[in-house]
């Protein structure tokens, strides 16, 4: 099975009305229906989103071209969930040096999760993804950075959670041997791309 892991539009930080679930801003709504326009033709079979809202609206535009629904797995949500305001890498690298790595050195709490349960959530959501699949589906899971981080460092055994930034609507992709989640621990998952974005510059559709 193919599975394409999608980080969320860029959000409206410091939303007033919804600071720490904020939804996209207009340029992340540009973003989602970029992912759109190249998912609809890979033949998905599947829509799945975290439950955060910014999550949510990226994966709509991809549903409505496909008629599927959105299905949505609590394991994808972000690490920030609970907190009271969303903030992004840009935010954090903007507070200086000395708080940035303060984030990489513990990114999962200093956002206001737990590390361990952080983890168990993840690799059990994408272990629900495995086990519902068929051999041949392909998966577009719309999530967050520090989630696709923990699905990488898992399947390519790295100590660390942050080694890159993933951007704004980007794609990384993975294929599964058969499936099930077995495949979690038997090496049968390949990492084919990170942090995709060439699609961000076609151009958009005429409104109908």
């Amino acid at each position: 099975m193919k599975l394409v892991l999608v980080r969320h539009g860029r959000p409206l930080e410091g939303d007033p009305v919804r600071p720490g679930d904020p939804p996209l801003r207009a340029e992340g709504w540009v973003q989602a229906r970029a992912v759109a326009r190249a998912l609809a033709v890979e033949g998905i079979t599947r829509v799945v989103a975290s439950p955060l809202l910014r999550a949510q609206q990226t994966a709509l535009p991809l549903a409505d071209k496909l008629g599927l629904p959105v299905d949505t797995v609590d394991g994808w949500a972000e690490a920030d969930r609970h907190t009271e305001r969303y903030r992004s890498a840009e935010t954090l690298r903007a507070q200086g040096a000395a708080e940035w790595q303060r984030f990489l050195s513990d990114p999962v709490r200093h956002i206001g999760g737990d590390p361990e349960r952080f983890r168990a959530d993840v690799l059990g959501a994408l272990a629900s993804v495995l086990d519902a699949a068929r051999s041949d589906d392909h998966v577009a899971v719309f999530t967050h950075g520090l989630v696709i981080n923990q699905v990488l460092s898992h399947l390519l055994g790295l100590a660390r959670i942050v080694h890159f930034q993933p951007g704004y609507a980007s794609l990384t992709r993975l294929r599964a041997r058969g499936s099930g989640s077995r495949t979690l621990t038997d090496g049968a998952i390949g990492v084919i791309s990170i942090n995709e974005s060439g699609h961000h510059a076609w151009p958009e559709e005429p409104p109908a």
